[in-house]
């Protein structure tokens, strides 16, 4: 199983033991694309080399399976996921989210609407499967989402609060979202949103035991 093969941090470990048993793969395949493709964008100094190393993986996984190389654990779980009948086009949106982040600061506000809408839905589509179709106020959800992790990993103070800002703007648009049980990691990432979004400010650690708490009890309840 991907979850066992594919190293998750502590965080994402627990979010994705709420998923229901056969969407675990998924998630986990999920949560370590991302990740990777934020270590492209954090370990690049050079615009055109973060754009190379992106193009890559949008090459990889826009050639049919047999086509693609041999040892790398992420590539062999996209495989595994696409012989079970899954898109891979919001990964593609995933990525575009991802690549404008190596456009420089400031940001105006078509490249923001930009990677919260791709990263944010990309993100959010893929996890659902194709099953289901983000609603509206889930895309908003998505994309607040996007922007507040967005903001908890920008180490440029004027973006951060600008980003977290926007964050608030999309969550409140959002409305009474929600879930089912095939999205109850969506809603747990949402919840997190949530949290600093009542608190008016980011979260200082993500690891206390009062958010533990409350992620478990909405992991168990979707309350």
């Amino acid at each position: 199983m991907f979850e066992q093969k594919l190293q998750l941090d502590p965080l994402h470990k627990l979010i994705c033991a709420y998923a229901k048993r056969e969407n675990r793969d998924r998630y986990a395949l999920l949560f370590n694309f991302d990740s990777r493709c934020g270590e492209i964008i954090r370990s690049t100094s050079e615009s055109l080399i973060g754009q190379m190393r992106l193009t890559w993986w949008r090459d990889i996984l826009t050639k049919n399976p047999d086509q693609r190389p041999s040892g790398e654990p992420l590539i062999a779980s996209f495989n595994a996921i696409q012989d079970e009948g899954h898109s891979l086009a919001p990964i593609f949106d995933l990525l575009d989210g991802w690549e404008i982040m190596l456009d420089d600061f400031p940001w105006d506000e078509r490249q923001f609407n930009h990677y919260a809408n791709r990263r944010g839905k990309g993100f959010f589509q893929f996890a659902l499967g194709q099953t289901a179709k983000l609603t509206e106020d889930q895309c908003f959800a998505a994309e607040s989402w996007a922007l507040w992790d967005f903001a908890r990993h920008c180490s440029d103070r004027n973006m951060r609060e600008d980003a977290f800002e926007r964050c608030r703007a999309s969550y409140q648009k959002a409305g009474a979202f929600s879930f089912d049980k095939n999205g109850r990691p969506l809603s747990i990432l949402c919840k997190l949103v949530g949290i600093d979004v009542k608190n008016g400010k980011l979260s200082d650690d993500l690891y206390t035991p009062a958010i533990a708490r409350k992620l478990v009890w909405h992991g168990l309840t979707g309350l």
